[in-house]
């Protein structure tokens, strides 16, 4: 099922800068009681074409949660379910699994849309939602690990290689069994590790779009279980940068989901 978020009309490029529109809101679910197998987001016109670079929209990033439960790293924040950059990442859960959604779920987005071209452009956030009758698949937990920490996902590099990391001690047991990485321009991989073993490296992959060479893909890790995490595992997330330019706002994310 496809669901659409917006009318989001993002300003344009003015003084060498890019249009920028951070918003939020209320998000519609795909259904009211079902499990989600899959997503695959997209950021399009009206008429259902891809809005990307070439063209002048960047998505740099949207965040859906569950307004109604808790993030299991960061209780402060809302259960953060679906994310992704401008590498639109297509998340597909190993088969038997799948993210609950109930009827008293209330669901919110985030976003933070850029326009590189001088008009201005109206756009959508576009995800694909695979989905499976509710309770036929096992139940998984999104776990956000997040260079950035609780309080922020944004953080500093310097230019050149650099590396930042943070941890938290789960609190629960499970079988992690899918997980992927979110950079900016300058990142070159992400790594999720428990007790200092890679769980997931996700490698950014960068293509030449609307003048500029950036991150169109993050790579994406699999299987059934990946790793068994134990209540007590020290999870760390290492972000990698080569950066040509100091940067104050970069982020460095593996989003994963655990099967408790």
């Amino acid at each position: 099922m496809t669901v659409k978020y917006g009318p989001y009309t993002i300003p344009g490029a003015a003084f060498g800068r890019p249009g920028d529109l951070p918003a939020f809101g209320s998000a519609a679910k795909p259904c009211d009681s079902c499990d989600i197998v899959g997503e695959k987001p997209d950021l399009v016109y009206a008429d259902g074409t891809s809005a990307n670079m070439d063209t002048g929209p960047m998505l740099h990033h949207f965040v859906i949660g569950n307004n109604s439960a808790r993030d299991l790293v960061c209780p402060a924040d809302p259960d953060r379910l679906w994310a992704s950059g401008n590498e639109r990442t297509d998340k597909e859960l190993p088969d038997g699994y799948g993210v609950p959604v109930r009827t008293t779920d209330r669901w919110g987005i985030i976003t933070e849309l850029m326009n590189y071209d001088p008009a201005p452009k109206t756009v959508y956030v576009s995800i694909d939602y695979r989905i499976a009758p509710a309770g036929s698949t096992t139940p998984v937990r999104s776990l956000w690990m997040d260079a950035g920490g609780c309080l922020t996902s944004d953080y500093a590099v310097p230019a050149g290689p650099s590396v930042h990391s943070w941890g938290w001690t789960s609190t629960v047991s499970g079988k992690l069994v899918f997980a992927n990485g979110h950079q900016h321009d300058g990142g070159v991989h992400v790594a999720l590790t428990d007790n200092d073993a890679t769980v997931c490296d996700s490698v950014a992959e960068y293509t030449e779009m609307g003048g500029m060479n950036t991150i169109m893909s993050m790579g994406v890790c699999t299987g059934d279980p990946l790793a068994i995490v134990h209540a007590g595992d020290r999870l760390a997330v290492n972000s990698y940068y080569d950066s040509p330019t100091a940067q104050r706002d970069v982020m460095g994310i593996v989003h994963a989901y655990l099967a408790l």
